[in-house]
């Protein structure tokens, strides 16, 4: 299994993300972003799963990053509204 961190737009992005990610028992806890990573609104959903993509479908979700062994930060997906 491997580590995700996602960021979202929005705080409500976030909490349906955690909400989604329960109802497929995904383990997904909510924290501050970590500050090397930027993000719109601050907080940020951390998970582990084969893929990054869980099937959650909401405009919120800014980016997600793989954790890397060595600590660092991989970006995996881009929300295409960052293009905008």
């Amino acid at each position: 299994m491997t580590n995700f961190v996602a960021t979202f737009y929005s705080q409500y992005g976030a909490v349906q993300f955690r909400r989604y990610a329960k109802s497929k028992k995904i383990g997904c806890r909510l924290a501050p972003v970590p500050r090397v990573l930027s993000s719109s609104c601050g907080t940020c959903a951390h998970y582990k799963g084969d893929s990054w993509d869980i099937g959650f479908r909401m405009k919120d979700l800014e980016t997600v990053y793989q954790l890397k062994d060595d600590g660092s930060y991989e970006i995996v997906h881009t929300s295409d509204l960052s293009d905008s």
